[in-house]
């Protein structure tokens, strides 16, 4: 009588409260995580968007300061040149003169209007005014004391003086610069021009951020908001205050009150700042709102322009940092909890079948099964790993076919213009041997000697243009070595040469002597120059103005990686925004048919990125398009790409 095989008794399910408790525990958990992975994506997204916002800031200051620093310049030679002049020393040798001082103001008058000043005067050296571009006007400085000005007293001492103040006589706020007028070692007055900096560009107009331009005292001076002007960033000393007083550097303006901004942390190395609850916020400006303080010096002085940069688009994108990290982290527990359950289940029903196995001893005989199952599928997968091999082998091949299709291509184009090069030498080659011989039978050997110096010149020459050819057409592999950007260059613009002749195309070149090597191949870096010389040159097939701008720069040494950025600009057309995505694609070309085959930029774009470089396009403002290849640079003390 056999035994039946002994079944093994399920285990009994947990009760139904104990694993509802279960599940609240790991719900709360998986909710306390994602709340956290939140708060941290929150406040590394909102580090970051500061960072870019600090940065897209800072970039503008230091833009505004130096068309700031360039306004000053231009007005600050004004005294310099004034004091040149024999009018003006007359005037103050003899200022009792009726004669003297006229001609003196119309001179002022003049150079006034030309200058585009707010007026030009002459002081005396007790600092009396004896004449002034606005002599005939209602308000006139002729006769005003301006001993206490600091400019005045500046230029008294040997120097040149610059002050910005509110004007005594005029009320109107302006530049002040002054010069000594010398005879000899002797200083006779101070020639001082005043400019009207609210007349002036400022380029923070169309800006948009709110801008300040403090002096070395906190006072607000100049700012896109009006209400700040003539207000300071933080109270004023006593001594300060006293200083102010006797320069009268502010007389008019009111009690000089405080910005009073609010400070509120700080995000990326910079301060945060709000605007005061009490008072009504400028046009554009919330006092609930964060702020971010950036500043800058203005070059050659002791001003300072600051800004203040809404915080509200990087809290935004901070947000969503926070909310796709919260969801990622939310979705990643999912996936863990389906894993684990999954898991949980494959457990229990390979338990069973185990324990079905060892009932009717078939477990033997599935190993086998399973065994040759995956055997199989392991022939199958090497299978398939060879063909890929087999595939990514033929396309590298196709591909190094296709860059040498490119070249051949070019060559092909460019075979006219080549044709014509070598046409010359050989007709004059001709002509100097047939010479050559005459002159020898009559003897006159040193007419000989010089056709024979001609045609080896005639004969470099022609190496010279084979040698380029034969380099741009040799078909080699790509491999990182030191090269160096601008023999690549000219030697593209070798080829090229005859074909910008004859259409009357103008080449710029700007190309940094001594530079760095970059790694490269530099047959194939050529290779990308030709083919954005031809797009450009194609480009401007319709265009009056015919211009190619090559320019080479380099990375500061500190950077690591280090990069050379080339960039190859137009006077065409420019790129049509709906055809810059494809731009890259093979066979895609925007050229007439018959001209190209569409494998220029993609050629070119694959050869840089192989030596670990990019290549990008875009639209100028001024017009035309602008191809930018960025390359390593070579560390030779590493012997790699720095």
């Amino acid at each position: 009588m056999s035994v039946p095989p002994r079944i093994p008794r399920t285990p009994r399910p947990p009760p139904r409260r104990a694993l509802a408790g279960r599940a609240t525990t790991v719900l709360a958990a998986c909710v306390a995580l994602a709340v956290l992975a939140g708060i941290a994506g929150y406040a590394l997204g909102l580090r970051s968007a500061a960072l870019d916002l600090r940065a897209d800031a800072q970039h503008r200051l230091d833009s505004y300061s130096s068309a700031l620093s360039s306004e000053l310049q231009r007005y600050g030679y004004l005294p310099s040149v004034i004091v040149l002049s024999s009018t003006i020393r007359d005037v103050l040798l003899d200022p009792s003169d009726p004669s003297a001082v006229a001609d003196a103001n119309d001179f002022l008058q003049a150079a006034n209007r030309n200058a585009g000043t707010a007026a030009i005067y002459v002081l005396d050296r007790r600092g009396i005014a004896l004449a002034s571009s606005n002599w005939d006007d209602r308000v006139s400085f002729v006769g005003a004391d301006l001993a206490f000005r600091p400019y005045f007293r500046e230029a008294l001492r040997g120097g040149q003086g610059r002050f910005y103040g509110i004007g005594t006589v005029s009320d109107v706020p302006g530049l002040y610069f002054s010069q000594p007028l010398r005879v000899g070692r002797r200083i006779l007055g101070v020639v001082a021009a005043k400019v009207d900096l609210d007349k002036v560009g400022t380029p923070w107009r169309d800006g948009p951020d709110p801008v300040m331009v403090v002096d070395d005292h906190g006072v607000v001076f100049l700012s896109s908001v009006p209400s700040w002007r003539f207000r300071t960033l933080e109270r004023l000393s006593a001594s300060v205050r006293s200083r102010l007083a006797q320069t009268r550097q502010y007389a008019g303006a009111g009690p000089l009150h405080e910005l009073d901004l609010q400070h509120a942390g700080d995000a990326a190395g910079a301060q945060l700042y709000r605007l005061p609850l009490g008072a009504a916020a400028p046009a554009g400006l919330s006092a609930r709102d964060t702020y971010m303080l950036t500043r800058t010096r203005v070059a050659g002085t002791d001003w300072l322009i600051l800004s203040l940069s809404d915080m509200r688009k990087a809290e935004r994108s901070a947000a969503r940092s926070g909310l796709a990290a919260a969801a990622l982290a939310g979705l990643l527990q999912a996936l863990a909890l389906f894993v684990i359950q999954r898991r949980r289940a494959l457990r229990e029903r390979l338990d069973a079948r185990e324990a079905l196995e060892q009932a009717y001893g078939e477990l033997e005989t599935r190993v086998l099964v399973r065994t040759a199952a995956l055997t199989r599928v392991n022939q199958a997968l090497q299978r398939e790993i060879d063909e890929r091999q087999r595939a990514q082998e033929a396309l590298r091949s196709t591909l190094e076919e296709l860059v040498q299709a490119g070249k051949m291509a070019a060559l092909g184009q460019m075979a006219t213009g080549i044709a014509h090069e070598l046409n010359q030498p050989l007709t004059a080659l001709h002509t100097l041997s047939d010479n050559a011989a005459v002159l020898i039978d009559k003897q006159r050997f040193d007419e000989a000697r010089a056709n024979l110096a001609s045609i080896s010149r005639l004969v470099q020459r022609m190496a010279s243009i084979t040698g380029e050819l034969k380099s741009f057409a040799r078909k080699a592999p790509v491999q990182w070595q030191p090269g160096r950007c601008s023999e690549a260059v000219e030697g593209a613009a070798s080829l090229l040469r005859q074909r910008l002749e004859r259409d009357r195309i103008e080449l710029r070149l700007d190309l940094p002597d001594p530079e760095p090597a970059v790694a490269c191949d530099e047959v194939r870096l050529q290779q990308v120059v030709l083919n954005l010389l031809v797009n450009a040159a194609d480009a401007l097939r319709d265009c009056a103005a015919r211009r190619i701008e090559v320019s080479l720069e380099f990375d500061p040494p500190r950077l690591r990686p280090r990069m050379a950025r080339l960039r190859v600009r137009d006077s065409g057309p420019g790129i049509p925004e709906a055809l810059q995505e494809r731009l890259f694609e093979p066979f895609f070309t925007t050229k007439p048919q018959g001209i190209g085959l569409g494998l220029g930029l993609s050629i070119a774009q694959r050869i840089v990125r192989e030596v670990g470089g990019s290549i990008r396009a875009r639209n100028r403002q001024a017009g035309g398009a602008e191809f930018e290849v960025s390359l390593r640079v070579f560390d030779e003390s590493e012997q790699q790409p720095a």
